[in-house]
């Protein structure tokens, strides 16, 4: 035996363990799949377990069949959605998106349709001033001045929907899906509830001396803030204040004198209230960041997208008209137009500015400066945003406005 034999049959022996036979192989790999699928199994028999223990009331048909709808194996699997829907038409028509569907609500109920055409929900009821919102995953639906809150799915009306013991007066909904309501109690002239997303209640807050007016409920759900007025002395004050859910009071608070408030919003980067004599833009830390007087001019509308605040005025002349101008977090103007006659709505899409008047719609892409009218049904009267999409609304039908479907011009 050499010197080096006792590593030469070490080597022999390994040789001969790294090149098993074809069924050594594959056996090997039929136990190593044995397991990974009782693990698999295991894992998933574990997470059902979870669910139902922590997550039953989640687990619903309607959700499963809201699933479903996204699941399609026959042979129109890839068949595009539909972009027109048509509804009975009603005055009192408005819609908003919600789940990528068109819920529609009226003085007589709530229908949410699909855009395959497909009617996934309809619910009768008598409303005098309906008002809705969503948070992406329920519906909220209330009658301005009413007692009663309900709360949808895509498919049915939640069970434990609120109800309240005085009149709702506004109500803001959140990503995570809390919920803010302004109503009242006994003895207060306000009060704010903030539920979670169960429908508890989380947080109250009364006021015993001022009208809560506006709420809005952060993303989080941890905060939300009040516009209120209240009179003194002869002279109508508005209070801005800002809430926690983990403290009792209010984190801050300030009065503006002589004057109205119009609306309060969430932005990017702070918080927008609106009053009938000025627009101000508060940053983080409450400090106002920008100031937007209205004194003198005829204020139309308002509305806050991220940092900007999209305003517009009546325009006093012979023929009369309409201005439209964009606001920053600072206060200064970005961009402004005119525009002939009234306007029945304005949003803002990305970078561009949308504004629909009878029969006309308008584009003003704000990166360049440049603008294209289109004619349109007058029908039209309201605009619904779908990302760097729009949707045209009327008393009886909704489409997805696609440019190379109508008529266009340049507009000077």
């Amino acid at each position: 035996m050499g010197a080096f034999s006792v590593f030469k049959d070490k080597r022999s022996k390994r040789n001969k363990q790294e090149t098993p036979t074809v069924e050594a192989h594959y056996s090997k790999l039929a136990r190593r799949t044995s397991i990974v699928r009782y693990v698999c199994m295991i894992l998933i028999l574990l997470f059902a377990v979870y669910s139902f223990s922590f997550h039953s009331n989640e687990i619903t048909m309607d959700n499963f069949r809201y699933m479903m709808k996204f699941i399609n194996l026959g042979e129109d699997a890839e068949a595009p959605k539909g972009t027109y829907i048509a509804f009975d038409g009603s005055e009192g028509n408005r819609g908003i998106l919600f789940k990528g569907d068109l819920a529609v609500l009226n003085e007589s109920g709530l229908t949410i349709t699909g855009w395959d055409g497909e009617v996934l929900l309809r619910s009768s009821f008598s409303y005098d001033h309906p008002k809705m919102t969503e948070n992406g995953t329920y519906l909220f639906c209330y009658d301005l001045g009413s007692k009663e809150l309900k709360i949808f799915n895509s498919y049915q009306q939640m069970p434990n929907s609120p109800t309240f013991d005085y009149p709702i007066k506004w109500l803001a909904a959140s990503a995570h899906g809390e919920f803010a309501v302004v109503s009242s109690a006994k003895s207060y002239r306000s009060a704010v509830f903030v539920y979670d997303s169960e429908y508890r209640i989380r947080y109250s807050q009364k006021f015993g001396d001022k009208y809560v007016d506006f709420v809005d409920i952060s993303k989080d759900g941890n905060e939300f803030i009040t516009a209120a007025h209240y009179s003194k002395g002869g002279n109508l004050i508005t209070v801005v204040s800002r809430f926690r859910t983990d403290a009792e009071g209010p984190v801050f608070t300030e009065e503006f004198i002589g004057e109205m408030p119009l609306g309060i919003y969430y932005t990017d980067e702070g918080y927008c209230l609106m009053t009938s004599d000025k627009i101000r833009m508060f940053k983080t830390g409450d400090t106002v960041g920008g100031e937007i007087d209205l004194s003198g001019r005829e204020l139309l509308s308002g509305s806050v997208s991220g940092n900007r605040v999209l305003v517009t005025y009546g325009i006093e002349s012979l023929s009369g008209g309409t201005e439209a101008v964009i606001y920053g977090a600072d206060g200064n103007i970005l961009y402004s137009e005119s525009f002939k006659g009234s306007l029945s709505d304005a949003v803002i899409c990305g970078t561009v500015l949308y504004v629909v008047s009878p029969g006309e719609l308008i584009s003003c892409d704000l990166s360049n400066n440049t603008k294209t009218s289109y004619k349109i049904p007058s029908s039209y009267s309201s605009i619904i945003a779908d990302g760097e999409s729009i949707i045209l609304f009327s008393e009886n039908q909704a489409e997805y406005f696609i440019p190379s479907d109508y008529i266009q011009s340049s507009v000077p």
